[in-house]
């Protein structure tokens, strides 16, 4: 669905199921989560969630990559506007924090075992592919002469992720600070780029 286009209903009840499906996967883990309980807690049957997800690891995935597919898209808009690194490392860096904020009660409740571990290797190669396309942009940026580095770029991203992130699930978590506010990410995210773009300055 573009940008801006209107949601159907169909849109909305699968808008509906995922967000009950990742509720449930919060609550109990992937383990513990059932197509089942899924199926209840989006007021579904368990056929329409079989129709629409052919397992609860593809349902996991689907959760996953839905929350992805919105910063992707956000950055993505961006950058067709202007693809300079200052203006993009910014959206970045805001939508990685989101990101980490919205998935936290999820990476939490997972276990381990052989079924969380499948799930999880899948959200790796999610995550893979995104890395990738952010590393394609660097090298872009580095060939039109905007940025300059010598260094692994996925070692780059790895970075600029990592300082993006920085320790604020643990402030929250210990109660340094009471919430996450979007003054707060906008202002973290600006000072990242600033740093990391003085890091690989033309």
């Amino acid at each position: 669905m573009s940008e801006g286009a209107p949601a159907t209903a169909k849109d909305e009840r699968r808008r509906e199921i995922l967000d009950a499906a990742f509720a449930e996967f919060t609550a109990k883990g992937y383990a513990g989560a059932s197509m089942a309980a899924i199926a209840r807690r989006a007021q579904a049957s368990k056929e329409t969630l079989y129709a629409w997800f052919e397992n609860k690891e593809t349902l996991f995935n689907t959760v996953f990559e839905s929350r992805l597919a919105g910063m992707v898209g956000r950055v993505g808009a961006v950058a067709a506007q202007d693809p300079a690194p200052a203006v993009v490392l910014p959206i970045v860096a805001e939508d990685t924090i989101r990101f980490m904020l919205a998935m936290a009660p999820l990476n939490q409740a997972m276990g381990v075992g052989d079924s969380s571990d499948k799930a999880l290797r899948l959200v790796g190669q999610t995550i893979a592919e995104e890395r990738g396309r952010f590393v394609a942009y660097l090298l872009r940026c580095r060939d039109q002469g905007l940025i300059a580095f010598d260094d692994d770029p996925f070692e780059l991203v790895s970075l600029f992720v990592a300082m993006a992130e920085g320790e604020w699930l643990m402030r929250l978590g210990t109660g340094q600070i009471e919430a996450l506010t979007e003054q707060m990410i906008a202002a973290h995210a600006e000072r990242v780029t600033r740093i990391f773009l003085k890091g690989i300055a033309p």
